[in-house]
C-alpha cells in the first residue's frame, strides 16, 4: 500500500492585503473543498476553494469574502 500525507500545506495569497501564507489541506475531506478562513496578517474573511485528492492537492484557489 502507498504512503502519502493526508494533511498537506500549500501557500496562498490573501487576495485583501496581498500576503501569502500556509493553509492546511485535509486531501481526504473530499474532492471538493469550500470553506472560510481568516487571514492571519489583515484578519479578513476569505473563501478557500480547494480541489483534491487523498495525498494530492490538485487547485487552489482564495477570494474575498
Amino acid at each position: 500500500m502507498p504512503y502519502f500525507r493526508v494533511v498537506m500545506e500549500v501557500v496562498v495569497d490573501c487576495p485583501s492585503c496581498g500576503e501569502p501564507f500556509a493553509l492546511e489541506v485535509d486531501t481526504t475531506g473530499g474532492v471538493e473543498q469550500s470553506y472560510f478562513e481568516d487571514c492571519p496578517v489583515c484578519c479578513r474573511s476569505m473563501e478557500v476553494f480547494v480541489r483534491c485528492r487523498p495525498g494530492e492537492i490538485l487547485s487552489t484557489s482564495v477570494s474575498a469574502e
